[in-house]
C-alpha cells in the first residue's frame, strides 16, 4: 500500500498475474470445478455515494462471496465488517455490496476480498484490493467540491495504447484528486474492436474480441451476444490507469449508446432502417444493458430494476442529476410532430427531472446527459440521436423546448448540463425566453470528449435553444474539471475547464459562473 497525499493509491495487478487470474475464472466458470486459487481480476470501485452510504464493487476470477471491510483510517486497522455479496458467473463473477449507516463529510477506506470453498471444502481466501471514497456533506453544509467528467472509451480502434501502457488520460485525472468522476456514457465501444494495428501509427495492446454489429456475431444466440459485451468490459477494465483511479475516486455511472450498439433505443425491435430484417436485437439490448450494470458500481433500483436515471447531493451547494436518453427514447427517425409525441426521455423521466430540478435548493444544479442539446447528432437516413434537428425534423426538440418552457416558468437558474458523446469539446451558453414571459432562461452546457477514441472537429450549433459558443476545440482527447466553491467575492462560484492528456487546462476553455440570485 503506498501513499499520495492523503489518499490510498492500490497498485494494479502485474500484467501476467491478471491474464492468469482470468484464464483461471474462464477454466474454472467451464468445468464446474472448484477453484484452486481465487484472484480479484480487475481491482475495485466506488460509486453513487451519498451523505450515508455507497456501493463497492469488485470482480472475482472464479464464483465466490465477496466481503467488504470498511475504516476511517487508511491503515484499516480496525475496520467494520460491510457485508458480503455472492459473484455469480451469471453476473461474470462481479459482485456489489451496499454500505450503509456512514458518516458525512467523511473519508472511509475499504478493503474488498473474496472467499469460496476449494477440494475438500478448504477455504480459498483471495488477495485483496483496497480503495477510497468521500462522502458529501449534508445538504445544510457547504464545502468546496470538484469532479471530473469524461466519456467515449477505446472507440473506432483507438483501444489501450501500448507506447503508454493504456488510458494514461486517468492518470491525469487521478492526479488532480476529485471527489468524484461522471462516466458519462461510451466507456465501451461494444460496436468495435481493438486489434494491434490502430489507425495510423496508433499501437493497441489487442483485444480479442469482435464489434457486436459484425456479421460474424450471431444476434440470436444470446450466449454469443452476452460474451461479446463482456470481452469489452473486461477489457477496459483491466487498465492499470484506469483501475487506479477507480480505486480512488466515486464514480456515478451513466450509460449511453455504444454499451450497446450505435444510436440505439431500449425499446426498438431494430436498430435502423439499414439493417431492419437483422434478427435478435432485442437480444443486444438485454445484454448490454446487464453488462453495464454489473461492470458499474451502481444498485438496481428496488422498483424499476433498470433504471439508470437517478440524483445525488453534494451538500448545500451542489445536486447531480443523472440522465438516460436511451431507455425511453423514441425511434430516431421518426418525425418531431405533436401527433407523433416522440419523447427522449420518456414521460415518467421527464417530470421527474422538472421536479427535481424545481425542489433543487443547492446553489448549482448539475445535469449529466448523455446527449447534447444543440449539437446535431445521428444522420439523415436513421434519424437524429440528440436533442437537436438540425436540417432534419427528425430530433427531440418538441421535448426539449418542454423543458425548458418547464424550466423558464419554474424560474430555474444556476443549471448547468454536462455531457460527452460527440468527440470533441465545447462550452456552450444559452439563453432562450422559453415560455414567452419577458424573462430570460440562462444556462451552460459543457461538452468533453473523446477521452480515447476517434477525434473530431467542432460543428455549427442548432439556434433552438439560444446557444452561445464560448469554447470549442478538436482533435484532441480530453476531460471536463469542475469546481464548485466560494470565491474572494464571497459567492459560491462553479469554475470549468477543459483538459488533455497532460492533465492542463486547455486555452480559452476556462468558464468562471457567478451564481445568479
Amino acid at each position: 500500500m503506498q501513499k499520495r497525499q492523503g489518499r490510498t493509491v492500490v497498485l494494479g495487478l502485474a500484467a501476467l498475474a491478471l491474464v492468469l487470474a482470468i484464464a483461471a475464472s474462464a477454466t474454472a466458470g467451464r468445468s464446474g470445478r472448484p477453484p484452486s486459487r481465487l484472484e480479484v481480476t480487475h481491482g475495485t470501485a466506488s460509486g453513487d455515494v451519498t451523505a450515508t452510504s455507497a456501493v463497492v464493487w469488485g470482480r472475482a476470477s472464479a464464483e465466490a462471496r465477496m466481503h467488504v471491510y470498511y475504516d476511517t483510517d487508511a491503515e484499516l486497522s480496525d475496520p467494520t465488517s460491510g457485508g458480503s455479496a455472492r459473484a455469480l458467473r451469471a453476473t461474470d463473477y462481479t459482485a456489489k455490496v451496499a454500505l450503509d449507516e456512514l458518516e458525512p463529510d467523511t473519508r472511509y477506506w475499504y478493503r474488498v476480498e473474496f472467499r469460496t470453498r476449494g477440494a475438500r471444502g478448504r477455504v480459498i481466501v483471495s488477495d485483496d484490493a483496497v480503495g477510497t471514497f468521500k462522502t458529501p456533506p449534508r445538504s445544510t453544509v457547504s464545502r468546496p467540491l470538484s469532479f471530473t467528467v469524461g466519456g467515449d472509451l477505446g472507440g473506432q480502434q483507438y483501444c489501450r495504447n501500448a507506447e503508454t501502457d493504456g488510458y494514461a488520460i486517468f492518470g491525469a485525472m487521478e492526479a488532480l484528486q476529485p471527489d468524484y468522476f461522471i462516466a458519462s456514457g461510451d466507456m465501451i465501444y461494444a460496436d468495435g474492436d481493438c486489434p494491434e494495428d490502430g489507425p495510423g501509427s496508433w499501437v493497441n495492446i489487442p483485444g480479442t474480441f469482435p464489434s457486436i454489429a459484425s456479421p460474424t456475431v450471431d444476434w440470436t444466440d444470446r450466449a454469443q451476444v452476452r460474451d461479446v459485451y463482456l470481452d469489452h468490459w473486461r477489457y477496459n477494465r483491466e487498465d492499470g490507469f484506469l483501475r487506479s483511479f477507480l480505486a480512488n475516486t466515486p464514480m456515478y455511472s451513466q450509460w449511453d449508446d455504444h454499451e450497446v450498439i450505435n444510436d440505439f433505443g431500449a425499446l426498438w425491435t431494430y436498430q435502423n432502417p439499414s439493417n431492419s430484417d437483422r434478427e435478435g436485437f432485442p437480444n443486444l439490448v438485454s445484454a448490454g444493458r446487464d453488462a453495464f450494470f454489473n461492470w458499474s458500481p451502481i444498485a438496481r433500483n428496488a422498483r424499476e430494476r433498470n433504471r439508470v436515471y437517478r440524483s445525488f447531493n453534494w451538500g448545500r451547494d451542489a445536486d447531480l442529476f443523472i440522465l438516460d436518453a436511451r431507455s425511453y427514447r423514441s425511434r430516431n427517425n421518426l418525425a418531431d410532430t405533436a401527433e407523433n409525441s416522440k419523447t427522449l426521455l420518456g414521460r415518467t423521466q421527464l417530470e421527474w427531472i422538472k421536479q427535481g430540478l424545481r425542489s433543487s435548493r443547492a446553489t448549482w444544479k448539475v445535469v449529466a446527459n448523455d446527449v447534447p442539446i444543440s449539437i446535431t447528432t445521428g444522420s439523415v437516413a436513421s434519424g437524429r440521436d440528440g436533442y437537436a434537428n438540425g436540417t432534419d425534423p427528425t430530433g427531440f426538440e418538441r421535448e426539449l423546448l418542454d423543458l425548458l418552457r418547464d424550466l423558464d416558468r419554474s424560474n430555474i437558474k444556476n443549471l448547468v448540463f454536462v455531457t460527452t458523446d460527440v468527440h470533441f469539446a465545447y462550452n456552450i451558453r444559452y439563453d432562450i425566453d422559453a415560455d414567452g414571459d419577458g424573462d430570460r432562461l440562462v444556462f451552460h452546457e459543457l461538452v468533453t470528449g473523446p477521452m480515447n477514441a476517434v477525434r473530431g472537429t467542432p460543428s455549427p450549433l442548432d439556434p433552438t435553444a439560444g446557444p452561445t459558443p464560448l469554447y470549442s476545440e478538436g482533435n484532441l482527447f480530453n476531460f471536463g474539471y469542475v469546481q464548485i466553491g466560494r470565491q474572494a467575492d464571497g459567492a459560491i462560484h462553479l469554475i470549468a475547464d477543459t483538459r488533455g492528456v497532460d492533465g492542463q487546462p486547455r486555452a480559452g476553455s476556462r468558464v468562471d459562473l457567478t451564481p445568479q440570485p
